[in-house]
């Protein structure tokens, strides 16, 4: 029995980063799935009938997270190997679509790329444009990561993946990036509001420039820290907590604004 190779898996992962390059309505993702597999055609089916029966049968419609489809390739590539019948992969695959679709939608579009972009707008606020370079650094580092992760966890899981989606590093990435969303988003409106402070007392003053970040400022940053770490020490929602500080920041505005 063909036997799969660590440069065999090396090779899904680099063709992974295009799982999207085909994307169609019809079929979404399985154009671009087929192409990743099509290494391993070869050499997992001598015959040219089960070569295209190969191919047919991955080009139904899928569609997951890119982020997170290596898993369903991971999981595909050992079942595959040791001749899991048809249809049964047909049916893990289908199994697969709203898991990675729903996790990878929560994890990389609602809480990791939301809280690296504060983080970054706070970065470029204190150090330019290196500020936003790490933005892209962070965001892209972390979705290769997830990639390879897929790609080694599917293969040695195969049946068994679905265990990897449901509790461990994934759910934990979702769980701490969305709170450590609201909490830079929190450090944002404070130094927000530094400047905003800053800029009114120049204005009074008639002075052009920026003064020193001033002593209320960290005095606002430490409050809405603790209050954010409080919040997630009671599992308080993220959102909740998103609301807070925004209603916060907009009445210490008003009343900066009333001074």
């Amino acid at each position: 029995m063909p036997k799969i190779s660590r440069f065999d898996l090396f090779r899904l992962y680099l063709r992974s980063f295009l799982v999207q390059t085909g994307w169609t309505y019809e079929r979404m993702l399985a154009l671009g799935f087929v192409w990743i597999l099509i290494p391993l055609v070869k050499k997992l089916f001598s015959s040219e009938k089960e070569q295209q029966d190969f191919l047919k049968r991955h080009l139904l419609s899928f569609n997951a997270n890119p982020f997170l489809a290596s898993y369903a390739l991971g999981a595909v590539t050992k079942l595959e190997e040791i001749k899991t019948p048809p249809e049964q992969i047909k049916r893990f695959k289908d199994s697969l679509q709203g898991p990675l679709g729903a996790l990878g939608d929560n994890l990389v579009w609602q809480n990791l790329r939301p809280a690296l972009l504060i983080l970054g707008l706070i970065l470029t606020d204190r150090f330019g444009v290196y500020g936003t370079l790490s933005f892209f650094l962070m965001f892209n580092l972390h979705q290769v990561y997830l990639r390879a992760r897929g790609i080694v966890k599917g293969y040695a899981l195969g049946f068994g993946v679905s265990s990897d989606l449901s509790k461990g590093y994934l759910q934990n990435m979702t769980k701490w990036s969305g709170r450590m969303g609201a909490l830079f988003l929190g450090i944002l409106f404070v130094f927000s509001y530094g400047h905003l402070t800053q800029l009114i007392s120049c204005g009074k003053s008639n002075q052009i420039g920026i003064q020193p970040f001033q002593l209320e400022n960290f005095l606002l940053l430490f409050l809405f820290t603790l209050l954010s770490f409080l919040a997630f020490k009671r599992n308080i929602n993220p959102s909740y907590i998103l609301l807070l500080l925004l209603a916060s920041f907009l009445v210490i505005k008003a009343v900066a604004g009333l001074v």
